[in-house]
């Protein structure tokens, strides 16, 4: 056993490679150590550049609490060990704290990879699953000031982890500098798309070059008269790249010589009329013009009501009931209980489907939906909500635009989605530009000028 010795805190360092920055709250070790003194002692290496200068590599927050208390010297034992095993026993230890912040378990991992560690051998020596570690990894891949930043701003491992799967660094790093900002969320939910698109597109190419050349490519000459003449889309027929498997066949299946074109994460399909007679009227080309735009704000309404309905899915499944939000979050279901009932004056299809309702009055409704909420999981809570304020619409429906196809949209009242907003940044949620300018009327998509912000 090596042999304890006090050595005065004046010639105690921190280890300048210790993966623990924040020592955190030292009132109660203080305390302690000025009633009990140091009970274990301090492993430390000597300088070798400064004569009776040594530096801690185990209990930094020892020392530093021992300072506070008032003591001039600490009982340490020097140990020879060499700077890989002294950075290796730091990891070790601090890695199995709970109390690290994930940017310094991010920082410690990477430590430990660059001294010959296996993510397995991580694993094994921290207590954290691989898939955590190998997680954690890609954390440490991140701009450091740009990643303290962030988790100053309490950025969640839930979030770090969706960042991860960005896989162009550069990216990753651009879109961490906006977290806390509103269009965060849609950035990045906008980046996973794209990623995904762009992966699968050479698959994409390949399917289609086998059907040439019954299938061609619309020239880049032909692209600004997509919205009039003979071109004619075909609807619902489009691939949607960042939700195809890479492998189903997705061509459709017409008589007609058919046309593609990529429109950012979508392969849209057109066909060519057939040449008729010449309309007694030829169209203007303000007419023209206009239908052009008409066709553009549609397809952002429903790329913006799409994205919008992902984002607000995705932080309620991370929302959780606590003993101190689960009042407000049984009022909340209320409301969107009584909100679903009442339209048209009957219980819509979604809450006969959700809630075993008995009777046909709306006040023991309310009643069987309190007595059935209360016997639910209170972690169904948050979902069920927001079922009742969305309703049963696609997701490309639910939103602030209606009208018909033919004319441009036109801003209405969603009063239940106004209460589910409400409700999502109580406990919350940032809406984003987007969604603001949807909600308030004033986005391009209402007026003449509308541009694919859905792109």
């Amino acid at each position: 056993m090596k042999e304890i010795i006090m050595i005065p805190v004046e010639q105690l360092e921190h280890h300048p490679e210790n993966p623990r920055k924040d020592l955190g709250d030292l009132t109660e070790l203080t305390e302690s150590i000025r009633k009990n003194g140091i009970m274990q002692n301090l492993t430390v290496v000597r300088n070798k550049f400064v004569p009776d200068l040594y530096t801690v590599v185990i209990g930094n927050r020892r020392m530093e609490a021992a300072k506070a208390a008032g003591l001039e010297a600490v009982p340490c034992v020097i140990s020879d060990m060499d700077p890989r095993t002294q950075i290796a026993t730091m990891l070790e230890e601090n890695m199995q704290r709970s109390d690290l912040t994930v940017y310094e378990q991010a920082q410690g991992f990477q430590m430990m990879m660059d001294l010959g560690y296996s993510a397995h051998e991580i694993s094994e020596k921290t207590g954290f699953s691989e898939t955590t570690v190998g997680r954690r990894l890609k954390m440490a891949q991140l701009d450091k000031k740009t990643f303290q930043a962030a988790v100053g701003k309490q950025i969640t491992v839930e979030v770090l982890d969706q960042l991860g799967k960005i896989e162009d660094i550069e990216k990753r790093n651009e879109l961490l500098k906006e977290y806390g900002e509103n269009n965060f969320d849609w950035q990045l939910n906008r980046a996973i798309k794209v990623q995904q698109a762009d992966k699968v597109w050479p698959a994409a190419q390949r399917i289609i070059a086998k059907y040439e050349p019954k299938l061609k490519e619309i020239p880049e000459s032909e692209r600004t008269k997509l919205y009039y003449g003979s071109w004619k889309k075909l609807y619902n027929l489009e691939l949607e790249l960042d939700k195809w498997d890479g492998k189903s066949e997705f061509i459709p299946h017409v008589q007609d010589q058919l046309y593609w074109m990529r429109n950012g994460t979508d392969v849209e399909f057109y066909i060519k009329e057939k040449k008729q007679k010449e309309p007694t009227e030829k169209k203007t080309p303000e007419q023209i013009e206009k239908e052009k735009r008409i066709a553009l704000a549609w397809k952002t309404v429903e790329r913006i009501n799409e994205t919008a309905t992902e984002l607000r899915r995705a932080f309620v499944r991370g929302m959780k009931v606590t003993p101190k939000n689960a009042m407000e979050m049984m009022q909340w279901a209320l409301i969107a209980a009584v909100g679903c009932m009442i339209t048209y004056n009957t219980p819509t299809q979604r809450l006969r489907k959700e809630i075993p309702l008995k009777s046909y009055n709306i006040h023991e409704e309310l009643q069987e939906v309190r007595d059935w909420l209360m016997e639910t999981s209170q972690n169904k809570w948050p979902e069920l909500i927001l079922k009742f304020f969305e309703g049963e619409a696609e997701p490309k429906k639910i939103g602030y635009a209606s009208g018909g196809s033919y004319e441009m949209p036109k801003h209405t009242e969603h009063k239940k989605l106004d209460l589910c907003y409400e409700w999502l940044t109580q406990f919350g949620y940032q809406m984003s530009d987007e969604e603001i300018r949807m909600m308030s009327g004033a986005h391009e998509c209402f007026g003449k000028e509308a541009e694919d912000a859905g792109q």
